[in-house]
């Protein structure tokens, strides 16, 4: 009995580890906020944010960090903090709005990420991300990719439609994910993929509104929809599990040494169990 315990506990041990680092994604060329309180399917577009903002936070109940600038609003682009609350449902304590201001006054930004359940990136066009915001975000991109193993992140449209972002590298912070294109499009014909369809998302949600940025590089990430179905241009991506510099699905190097550690002991509890 004492042998059949000590193989369980092994097996826990590497279930254990290879969970334990383990983050939520999911970014998007839509603006579903915006989209929230404007356009024309502000129903579709009230899941589609909420969908991946939950996605993100994995059943947490932190506050999570929402990244947006109080900058001068351009023409078309609003702040989307407030439609968290009126339109997403959220309360005033379930999340934190940050500027330039609030980030840099982070004596450390990795352990202060600590408290929080997601990081939520507004949109650059309907939203109010800036070059300012995003060239942190690109800045700390270590920080975040470690956070990522504990952590989530949901980020939306960067087009730099409105100028917001300028020569700024969209999606940045994610190394893995450098290849993006700008479009301003209409959303009809899209297409929700079978994972997009297990999250709770339809077709109806990723139309009727409009989208700015499609991937042309998923970085290891999972489609959830596509523009006019078309598999080369994913408009959203998402992904759970180990996040790495390299891209998703790379275990850190203190999982793999325990990781080790556990297959060891296995074979250790097997020699045993053969004497």
């Amino acid at each position: 009995m004492k042998k059949i315990m000590a193989l369980i506990a092994c097996f826990v041990v590497i279930l254990f580890y290879t969970s334990a680092y383990a983050g939520s994604i999911f970014i998007s060329g839509h603006d579903p906020i915006w989209h929230s309180n404007f356009g024309g399917n502000t129903a579709g577009a009230t899941n589609l944010a909420t969908t991946g903002i939950e996605y993100s936070r994995n059943g947490s109940a932190l506050p999570f960090l929402f990244v947006e600038s109080y900058d001068a609003v351009p023409s078309g682009n609003a702040y989307e903090a407030p439609f968290l609350i009126s339109n997403l449902g959220y309360a005033a304590t379930d999340f934190v709005k940050a500027d330039i201001s609030v980030l840099n006054s982070f004596t450390d930004f990795r352990s202060e990420l600590n408290n929080y359940s997601a990081i939520v990136v507004a949109s650059d066009h309907g939203g109010m991300l800036s070059a300012d915001e995003l060239q942190f975000l690109n800045n700390h991109s270590g920080d975040i990719i470690s956070y990522l193993n504990a952590g989530g992140l949901t980020a939306f449209a960067e087009s730099n439609a409105t100028g917001l972002i300028g020569a700024v590298q969209p999606f940045g912070f994610l190394p893995f994910l450098v290849s993006s294109t700008s479009f301003q499009v209409f959303e009809s014909g899209n297409v929700v993929t079978p994972f997009g369809a297990s999250l709770g998302l339809t077709n109806a949600d990723v139309n009727g509104n409009f989208s700015h940025n499609y991937f042309t590089s998923t970085g290891g990430m999972t489609p959830v929809d596509l523009y006019n179905g078309n598999t080369a241009m994913p408009l959203s991506l998402a992904f759970r599990g180990q996040i790495g510099t390299g891209g998703v699905a790379v275990p850190e190097p203190s999982t793999l040494l325990l990781l080790g550690s556990g297959i060891l002991g296995l074979g250790f509890v097997r020699r045993r169990l053969k004497g």
